[in-house]
């Protein structure tokens, strides 16, 4: 049997550390899996120019230990302006010093570390030459009239690799052995002829935020040459520090869009000359033709960033003994296919909450890649720009945390903490995009209770396996083909374009609104899947029962011939409007002879799909014709949900994203005989009440208020206690009669004061409080009117987060959006409750720079807001800080154990 746990929205603060050194985790050894490095949460630890000391790493990763992190990314940055404490030059001795203290004091702590290939973001170093720096292509066009002799000079800074001259009949010359240097001498024949120049100059791209010895030109991502001349250097940087868990390569800021052996590349893929279609590079040819040529060059430059880039640098990682975790997002090149390259796939999430740039949708790329491949890990970077600097609260974090998770994402990394050493003024080094989780800023009082929420949360889905349905085919060629532009850039911030506005955005979000598990696939990811004899779709990492391909236009002659296969065997191919009409690229123009085999392979490979597949223009009634598994009750309720599989047993966590309370009998289309509900906010288990549903199945009752999250995990039934249901037994009592005293924070501590029903610090009467940033005490005495065995105390608005304490004794820690937790230890006579609300630092920031007091004091970029201007937080106005209320307490009735199947009651 389970013990019974005092149930919170949130963490047991003191409780569930005792529980973590007894059993392991949670409230049974076997409730909880046990927690691991992975499984806590990470963070990225900047290095302001590595100005780091022996004995304050010790006393950092310590105090990161404490809290419940799991592990650093150590990424060193630009220098603190004064340099207060000595910077270390990037790769030096004495910084491959600290890093080796770093490796040593984390292995004794039990922590991890990561470490990026260069300092700040991009690789390169200052020893990089020009030669081998990051490129782009240079396209002009001259027209020539002969017969005469046509000169033409190539400005300084280019590197000239082709000339081609064309007549209007077509006749077609190759004039790039007559370049002299960057010259060109040519005696035009008689007649009008046009000529396209092509050659490559420096991008203009350096280190971005270097770390002091760390500046320089970065590698051109497109050709190994480069990647590995770096590569080597920085390699020998590595010898003897032992320890490093995973090389780490950030988001692809890379500019450029060429490099010096291109040509052959092309060649050597697409099977034909680029330099003779330079007029369709350029853009002045038919849209159409234009369209494809440029498919086939945006083609070869994914090929090159994975290649060249990304699977240069994994083998080289691994014959270091590291593991590699990678953002695919910014490169012109699909993301699945990269994040599957790597071991650990890294997705973002920047922005306010409401903002476009944290779309579940874009974040189930990773996770996608992840299932799909067997991989079992799948990072995010989490908490980029949550808000504006000293306003993110640990709600806020919970509640992206949540969102990822429900992408899949199992292994967060916090963005970030910033290395500040103890004789730093307040608020100490910091980065210039928030999120803010140093020791120094208020927010960390209480972060070990959103450590121990995501260590839980993590912890089931890494010991899990992906159980979606649906594949979703992404047809990147048709956005290749799109004539405008040259380079295309996929990013987290440009989505409208590459995603929502494209057919598989639209088929995305269909599935997702209809109640669907599914898993975004590449065209070189579904030549690994395979059919099995059920007609299922198996894949490496998992199993699918249909592929959905959505209005596609042009698809590769592999991938066409694939489905067909794949329907052939009996998989359900579904084609969400028309069949493809031509091959991607050069080689689906009827005019080009050369690949008249292929098109008719691909026309065969699409009457075989007309034959036995799916297809028409109503998404809806194609998936309703297949056994597809729909979970209905999301739609009905607005709980989302994210399905995995524990062995045969399946296992959903569900969040409440909306602002009302939902309390509803759901019945899991992945059937169990009975299910168990485990809260990770307080590690507490117990028997779902259960019935059977109209439709056939168990129904399960849920509960949860807004931003709860749950996880509902199947099994046989069980002498688990019953899950504590919130039913109310009366009306809820308001408590009265409140003491406020400042205990912890700064610039000052503010007078206490008292209140009637609780109100923010912010409101009484002492001007210090308009400043103060730090914990405050709200305590109340009072005396419950009737018996119960258990009550709920709701705190109304809470401006931060709350510790729970009654009578001397710690209940728990909240972190919201939802503050509640249920009380059993009432007294019949007088009972004293203690909330120490802790808020954010924002009004204490406020008020340094009215001051003008001295803080934004570093290197580079400084500090910016959230709008990428320099930050000046004077004009920000007073922002509530502390307990509004009400304070409401209500007696529950008791749990009654669950109903027994086939009573529907």
């Amino acid at each position: 049997m389970v013990l019974r746990m005092t149930r919170t929205l949130s963490i047991g603060f003191g409780l569930g550390l005792a529980l973590l050194s007894a059993v392991g985790f949670g409230e049974s050894a076997s409730a909880w899996p046990e927690p691991t490095q992975s499984s806590r949460p990470w963070t990225r630890w900047w290095w302001h120019g590595s100005a780091v000391e022996e004995g304050e790493i010790t006393r950092l990763l310590e105090e990161y230990r404490r809290v419940g992190l799991g592990g650093v990314e150590v990424t060193c940055i630009y220098g603190v302006q004064g340099e207060p404490h000595p910077n270390r030059l990037y790769r030096s001795p004495e910084w491959r010093a600290a890093i080796r203290h770093t490796l040593s004091e984390a292995k004794r702590l039990g922590l991890g570390v990561d470490l990026p290939a260069g300092s700040g973001w991009r690789m390169g170093d200052p020893e990089l030459p020009i030669e081998l720096a990051n490129s782009r292509l240079v396209l002009e066009h001259r027209d020539a009239t002969g017969p005469r002799e046509f000169a033409y000079d190539f400005d300084e800074k280019v590197t000239p690799q082709c000339v081609m001259a064309r007549s209007p009949t077509g006749e077609v010359r190759d004039l790039t052995p007559q370049l002299e240097g960057r010259r060109l001498r040519w005696q035009a024949p008689a007649g009008e002829w046009r000529l396209d120049l092509a050659g490559y100059q420096w991008s203009g791209d350096r280190v971005k935020r270097p770390a002091p010895g760390g500046e320089g030109l970065n590698v051109n991502p497109f050709w190994r040459r480069s990647v590995n001349d770096f590569l080597t250097r920085f390699g020998r940087s590595l010898d003897g520090l032992e320890g490093i868990r995973s090389q780490f390569h950030d988001s692809f800021e890379y500019e450029g869009d060429w490099q010096p052996e291109f040509f052959d590349e092309f060649a050597k893929r697409r099977g034909y000359r680029l330099e003779h279609h330079l007029p369709e590079l350029a853009g002045d040819a038919d849209p159409g033709r234009v369209g494809r040529v440029k498919a086939d060059y945006r083609l070869t430059l994914e090929d090159l960033v994975r290649e060249h880039l990304v699977e240069i640098w994994v083998d080289w990682s691994h014959a270091h003994g590291m593991l590699t975790r990678n953002q695919s997002h910014g490169s012109p090149a699909n993301w699945l296919d990269l994040y599957a390259a790597c071991d650990i796939p890294e997705i973002e999430s920047f922005g306010r909450l409401n903002g476009r740039d944290a779309d579940p949708l874009i974040l189930k790329f990773a996770s996608s890649a992840a299932n799909v491949t067997g991989k079992r890990l799948v990072s995010a970077e989490t908490a980029t720009w949550l808000d504006e600097h000293f306003h993110v609260t640990l709600a806020q974090v919970k509640q992206i945390v949540d969102r990822q998770a429900l992408a899949g994402v199992n292994h967060v990394v916090y963005h970030g903490t910033a290395y500040s050493p103890a004789d730093a003024a307040w608020p100490g080094w910091v980065f210039y995009a928030s999120t803010q989780l140093n020791p120094q800023n208020t927010i960390w009082r209480d972060l070990p209770a959103l450590n121990e929420y995501v260590t839980r949360l993590q912890s089931v889905l890494q010991a899990s396996q992906p159980d979606g349905d649906v594949l979703l085919y992404w047809p990147i060629s048709d956005l290749r083909h799109n004539p405008n532009g040259l380079r295309q850039e996929m990013r987290v911030h440009n989505s409208r374009e590459w995603f929502t506005e494209q057919p598989i955005g639209e088929a995305a979000r269909k599935l997702a609104e209809r109640g669907h598990a599914f898993d975004y696939v590449s065209d070189r990811l579904l030549q690994r899947c395979e059919a099995s004899p059920d007609g299922a779709l198996k894949a490496p990492g998992g199993a699918y029962r249909a592929i959905v391909v959505p209005r596609v236009k042009t698809m590769p002659l592999a991938t066409a011939e694939k489905l067909a296969e794949l329907a052939d065997a009996g998989v359900q191919v579904l084609v969400w409007g028309k069949l493809p009409q031509s091959l991607a690229g050069l080689a689906g123009d009827a005019s080009e002879p050369k690949w008249a085999k292929e098109r008719l392979r691909f026309t065969e490979a699409m009457s075989r799909l007309r034959a036995i597949g799916a297809s028409g223009d109503g998404l809806d009634e194609l998936l309703d014709a297949v056994a597809v598994r729909r979970e209905a009750w999301s739609v009905r309720t607005g709980i989302a949900f994210y399905r995995r599989l524990e062995g045969r047993e399946p296992v959903y966590f569900l969040s409440n994203p909306t602002s009302d309370v939902i309390d509803a009998w759901i019945t899991p289309a992945a059937a169990s005989e009975a299910f168990e509900i485990l809260s990770p906010s307080t590690g507490a288990t117990g028997l779902a009440a259960r019935r059977a549903s109209e439709r056939g199945g168990v129904a399960v009752r849920i509960q949860l208020e807004p931003g709860e999250s749950l996880f509902l995990r199947g099994g046989p039934t069980g002498g688990d206690a019953p899950w504590a249901y919130r039913d109310a037994a009366a009306e809820p009592i308001t408590l009265r009669g409140w003491q406020v005293e400042f205990l912890d924070g700064g610039p000052a501590l503010p007078q206490p004061f008292a209140c009637d029903e609780p109100r923010p610090w912010t409101e009484s009467q002492d001007p210090a409080a308009e400043a103060f940033a730090g914990t405050a005490r709200y305590a109340c005495r009072f005396t419950p009117r009737g018996k119960a065995a258990e009550w709920r105390l709701e705190l109304g608005e809470v401006l931060g987060s709350a510790r729970v304490r009654l009578n001397g004794a710690d209940i728990a820690t909240l972190i919201g959006p939802t503050f509640a937790v249920d009380l059993n230890k009432l007294r019949a006579g007088e009972n004293l409750l203690e909330i120490e609300v802790t808020g954010f630092a924002a009004n204490r920031i406020r008020d340094l720079d009215r001051r003008g007091v001295p803080w934004k004091i570093f290197e580079d970029i400084n500090v910016v807001g959230i709008d990428y201007q320099p930050l000046d937080a004077s004009s920000w106005p007073v922002l509530p800080q502390g307990l509004r209320g009400p304070v409401t307490l209500t007696a529950l009735r008791e749990t009654t154990p669950a109903p027994r199947l086939g009573d529907d009651r």
